[in-house]
C-alpha cells in the first residue's frame, strides 16, 4: 500500500508542477495592454526633443500619447513628464501653474512610480507660482508686512521710551524743587 501512496503523491506533485508551468505559459501569452509597447519609444522621443531644447514638441508628443491611450497607466506618466518639462525655466514653455495642474492629475491617478518626486515638484510649482504672482503685483499694492515678533519688539521699545520720558520729567521736577531755597 505504501508504494501506491508514493506513486499517488508523486503524481500529485507532477500534476501541480505541470499546472504551474502551464499557468506560467498562459501569463506569457496574455496580450500587452494597448499603448504599453509604444510608451518607451514615445517617452524616448520626447526626452530627446527636450534635451535638444524642443520642449514644446516634447510636450506635444506626450499630449498626443495621452489622447491616443487615455486609460493607460502610461498616460498618467505622460502627465508627470509634461509637468517636469513645464517646470524647467529653460524650456520656453515654463508654466508652474500648468505644471501644478498636471501634477495634481498625476497624483490623483494613483500611479506610484514617481509619487514622491511629484509631491515635491507640486510644492515647488506652488512656490514658483506664488513668487511669480508676487513679482507681477504692482508696487503700490505691495504691503510691508511686519512680523509679529518685530511688532512686539517695536511696541516694547515705545513703552520703554515713554517710561524713560516720564522718569526724566520726574527728575527735572525734583531738581527744580531742590534748587528752590528753603523757606524759614
Amino acid at each position: 500500500m505504501s508504494g501506491v501512496l508514493r506513486r499517488t503523491a508523486r503524481n500529485a506533485v507532477l500534476v501541480a508542477a505541470l499546472t504551474a508551468c502551464s499557468t506560467g505559459q498562459t501569463r506569457l501569452e496574455e496580450p500587452v495592454p494597448a499603448g504599453r509597447t509604444e510608451w518607451t519609444s514615445w517617452l524616448l522621443q520626447a526626452s530627446q526633443e527636450a534635451v535638444a531644447g524642443h520642449y514644446a514638441f516634447a510636450d506635444k508628443l506626450l499630449t498626443e500619447y495621452t489622447t491616443r491611450f487615455p486609460a493607460s497607466p502610461e498616460a498618467a506618466e505622460a502627465m508627470y513628464w509634461r509637468a517636469l518639462y513645464k517646470m524647467d525655466p529653460a524650456s520656453g514653455i515654463a508654466a508652474p501653474r500648468d505644471a501644478a495642474v498636471l501634477l495634481d492629475g498625476y497624483l490623483a491617478s494613483g500611479t506610484a512610480e514617481h509619487r514622491t518626486e511629484a509631491q515635491t515638484l507640486r510644492r515647488v510649482a506652488s512656490a514658483l507660482d506664488a513668487r511669480a504672482v508676487t513679482a507681477a503685483a504692482p508696487a503700490a499694492v505691495k504691503v510691508d508686512v511686519v512680523k509679529p515678533d518685530e511688532k512686539a519688539r517695536d511696541e516694547e521699545m515705545q513703552r520703554l521710551k515713554d517710561e524713560l520720558a516720564k522718569a526724566n520729567a520726574e527728575l527735572e521736577r525734583i531738581k527744580r524743587r531742590l534748587a528752590q531755597p528753603a523757606k524759614p
